[in-house]
């Protein structure tokens, strides 16, 4: 299973004028223990329950098959009737396929239709276009194998990534133990290549640099043309997603204040991660600060963008406030209302695994806000530990929405 928390990491929560952030030491190489996803199962083949014996023995002849085929055909007909596996790789599977030359033959299928005159007649599916070769495909000769360095951070291209034509889409990542961030995009099984950007701890840092107009196209040029170099023909960028963690929210802030940003980006992810001070007057929220992600959040609210925010229930330190309460000011502004989440029910936080005694706590939302394609969790939580589950995470949080967004073709 995933770790409950990134390793060779530390959380520090907010102090004076600081914002909960993820302290980094030296990252491993890898996670070990990490469940990789399995191909589906190949599927059972399913056989008619009622067969015409000798009809399909004396129909043999014009399917071209000799009599001990036939025998094995009509014992993998029974057996599978009888709920007998017939996968791949099983020993009855040599029946099963003789099976499938009588059926494919149609000699099954007339011997079928005698025997269930009453069965009602299916449509026959329509046959489906030729799949692309292997080998001319855009991502044939793609190397996946390492990660591809640039200036404050790395490129890496999921194994979910999948290409036919060279179009590609970039999730931008702000803050985040590399080995961790690549292990959750793995896990959702995100169609997309990955930059990671940490800058440190501070939220400062991030929004500074990513506030300058240059900064952010110079490192998507470097993807563009380390995608080329890796392998993918005709590599052209298609659909740009924003995501941060904790303080890296600053950079989210920065590249979407800039003028005609907003436009450029498809969505917007923030794990545990929007802040915004308070006015010196009446210590009302400054909604100036918040009003990039404001922008978005009301775009997405229309479902012309992807927001997903996901925050714990940290109260900072300093004289700001916390993702909980700059999250309920978007809420406001966009008409989205919360309702109660499945951690609201004190029991059901807990999964039974193994023994019926064995409970495991589970990172269930307090509450959920969604309107158009604006998807707002609020999770439980006020120590370190619950802060970094927004990172480890996000594999079954924020992620999924972004591959479901991405599941359809994008708009023209």
């Amino acid at each position: 299973m995933f770790p409950a928390e990134p390793p060779c990491a530390e959380v520090q929560l907010p102090h004076d004028d600081d914002e909960p952030t993820l302290i980094f030491r030296r990252p491993p190489a890898s996670i070990g223990g990490m469940a990789m996803p399995f191909e589906s199962p190949a599927p059972v083949m399913a056989s008619p329950t009622r067969r015409s014996t000798s009809r399909l023995i004396a129909l043999s002849a014009g399917a071209g098959l000799g009599f001990a085929a036939v025998v094995g055909a009509l014992v993998s007909m029974q057996l599978g009737a009888a709920g007998f596996d017939l996968r791949a790789g099983s020993a009855l599977q040599p029946a099963a396929a003789a099976a499938a030359v009588l059926r494919s033959t149609g000699v099954a299928a007339r011997v079928e239709a005698k025997a269930e005159a009453a069965a009602p007649v299916q449509a026959t599916p329509a046959t489906a276009a030729p799949a692309l070769a292997a080998a001319d495909r855009a991502d044939a000769t793609l190397d996946r194998t390492a990660v591809i360095p640039i200036p404050d951070g790395i490129i890496t291209i999921p194994a979910s990534f999948a290409s036919a034509d060279g179009a590609y889409d970039l999730v931008i990542h702000f803050h985040g133990v590399n080995d961790v961030v690549q292990a959750g995009f793995d896990r959702a099984r995100v169609n997309a290549v990955v930059m990671i950007i940490n800058l440190g701890i501070s939220s400062g840092a991030y929004e500074t640099q990513f506030s300058i107009r240059s900064y952010l196209p110079a490192l998507m040029a470097k993807a563009q043309v380390a995608l080329e170099a890796r392998g993918l023909r005709g590599a052209r960028l298609r659909r740009v997603a924003l995501s941060a963690f904790s303080a890296g929210y600053a950079a989210v802030r920065g590249l979407l204040n800039q003028p005609g940003f907003i436009d450029k980006v498809d969505a917007v992810l923030l794990l545990d991660g929007i802040h915004t001070g308070y006015m010196p007057l009446d210590h009302s929220l400054d909604m100036e600060r918040l009003k990039p992600f404001s922008r978005f959040a009301e775009l997405a609210a229309e479902g012309k963008k992807l927001m997903s925010i996901t925050h714990s229930e940290i109260t900072p330190n300093g004289d700001y406030a916390g993702t909980h309460e700059s999250t309920d000011a978007l809420l406001k502004l966009t008409g989205a209302q919360r309702t109660p989440g499945p951690g609201a029910d004190e029991q059901a936080i807990y999964d039974l695994t193994g023994e019926a005694s064995e409970a495991k706590l589970r990172f269930a939302p307090l509450s959920e806000a969604h309107r158009g394609a604006l998807h707002v969790r609020g999770y439980p939580g006020t120590q370190k530990p619950d802060h970094v589950r927004h990172l480890t995470r996000m594999a079954e949080t924020a992620l999924p929405d972004l591959v479901r967004y991405w599941s359809e073709p994008p708009a023209q």
